[in-house]
């Protein structure tokens, strides 16, 4: 084992080039191995990387404690590359304001990761994550992110750049350093719009897969795969655009607090400034949830195969205040649809009403109950007998909104199952409902040029298909059997 103590290190790569250039034609393409080095001592301190450092491919690196990459360095990561967390340190990689992560993976060669521990014995929180800090706006203003690090994040440039993540897993991290202060599989706070983020998958991580802290980073083809907690999370201002997106739920693995697919707030108090609210917009989206048969689903510890006392809520969780849009999304199995909750005060209802917060051309299918105004915590259940979602239930299906619901997926015809262990369908037939002409929800003022228009509602189109999608060759579904 070697250690990395100042991480001014290049690429060790030369000897294995030259002996791949050396080999005859005939000869046996060689077993490329590296070496192992160690990044951090362990420590949740101050350790930094202090100069411009390339991880070399093809070796494996093991993250110990808290590792910063401070202001004015960059940190290259090159395809193919696995960085270990550690379990025992809470291994964490936090790139502060004015610092850069290049991590710009491939197909055949992403990034990858994962926890140090071994194939079987893997679970959700074994290593902390990826911060990604940025000095775009928010609207609480600097502030210091969450997950006990020492870092702030917040500024004035919109399209500050934070670097590159591309091609990239990221497996069983997310720690809850303390109650309500949670490391999350990957977290964005006031990323600017400079940063490039494309093909990433977080999967079984121990908070949400994917959670902005404000900022106004865009990103492209996101995987969430059996999350703890939530799956695409937005506060604090996040006002940027996601485009192909998908989530598919473990029944086993869920928050005691409930699980969400979609949980949106202007930030924790909900507060308003006018002109500086929570207002992503996201479209294509496929929301697979734990559900597989509505009519006989309780949420309560020790059904479903759940042994964690895993409790899920909704598909989309809009509350406090916030201005989320989606478009062309597919949402099912989730115990609840959609909850737009008026919660501290908030006038959340208004803004889909005035259309500021939009779900627009959506499906819902598969759900226990379709609609509910309020978050319910009564006899352990997310259920309110007494709360049958009028609200969310007439916003749904308002004039020229274009959403649809569907008591079961059988209509949608659907195929394809490549989450293992689960039992997601993603793949629209030709002739499903889901592949429309349907262009308005494109013309939509919350939609911009940056979207790629398509015909159909969700991530996926009826031309794709389980061995040909924007998921292959570089998601994993097995991760916990993976050897690395």
């Amino acid at each position: 084992m070697k250690t990395i103590t100042t991480l001014a290190y290049t690429a060790l790569v030369a000897c294995t080039l030259f002996a791949l250039a050396a080999c005859d034609d005939n000869d046996p393409a060689p077993e490329i191995k590296g070496e192992t080095f160690d990044i951090g001592d362990g420590s949740k301190e101050n350790f930094e990387i202090t100069t411009n450092t390339t991880l070399a491919y093809p070796n494996t690196y093991n993250l110990r404690g808290f590792v910063y990459v401070p202001s004015g360095v960059t940190l290259t990561i090159e395809p193919g590359v696995i960085i270990k967390g550690e379990k025992a340190t809470q291994g964490t990689l936090i790139v502060e304001r004015g610092g850069k992560l290049v991590a710009r993976g491939t197909r055949e060669r992403p990034v990858v990761f994962t926890s140090a521990q071994a194939p079987g014995s893997r679970r959700p929180g074994d290593w902390g994550g990826i911060i990604l800090l940025g000095k775009a706006p928010n609207n609480m203003g600097e502030q210091t992110i969450e997950g006990g690090v020492r870092s702030n994040h917040g500024g004035s440039d919109p399209t500050d750049n934070s670097g590159v993540l591309s091609y990239v897993r990221c497996e069983f991290a997310g720690i809850e350093y303390s109650t309500d202060n949670e490391i999350n599989g990957i977290t964005f706070g006031s990323v600017g719009s400079g940063t490039t983020i494309d093909h990433l998958q977080v999967s079984y991580s121990g908070d949400d897969a994917f959670e902005w802290f404000g900022g106004t980073v865009n990103a492209r083809y996101l995987v969430a795969l059996a999350s703890w907690d939530d799956d695409f999370d937005t506060d604090n201002g996040f006002s940027g655009k996601i485009q192909f997106a998908v989530c598919a739920r473990d029944p086993r693995i869920g928050d005691k607090s409930a699980s969400n697919a979609f949980e949106s707030d202007n930030n924790a108090t909900a507060s308003a400034t006018p002109g500086n609210f929570t207002r992503p917009v996201f479209a294509n989206v496929t929301l697979v949830g734990p559900v597989t048969d509505p009519a006989a689903y309780t949420d309560q510890a020790g059904v479903n195969g759940s042994s964690t006392g895993a409790r899920f809520q909704a598909a989309f969780h809009l509350r406090r205040n916030t201005q989320l849009g989606v478009f062309n999304s597919l949402a099912a199995g989730f115990p609840i649809g959609l909850i737009i909750e008026n919660d501290k005060g908030s006038s959340t209802r208004q803004w889909a009403t005035d259309g500021l917060l939009n779900v627009t051309n959506c499906v819902l299918a598969g759900m226990v109950k379709n609609f509910q105004d309020a978050q319910a915590w009564a006899n352990n259940s997310q259920f309110n007998a007494e709360d049958p979602g009028t609200f969310a239930d007439g916003y749904f299906h308002r004039a020229n909104g274009g959403n649809r619901a569907f008591g079961t997926l059988a209509g949608l015809k659907l195929s394809g199952a490549p989450f293992a262990g689960l039992t997601a369908t993603l793949f629209p037939a030709a002739d499903s409902p889901l592949v429309t002409a349907n262009a308005a929800a494109w013309t939509h003022p919350l939609v911009s040029s940056w979207f790629q228009q398509v015909n159909y509602v969700g991530a996926f189109g009826p031309s794709e298909t389980l061995s040909s999608n924007w998921m292959s060759g570089w998601c994993n579904f097995d991760p916990q059997n993976t050897v690395y």
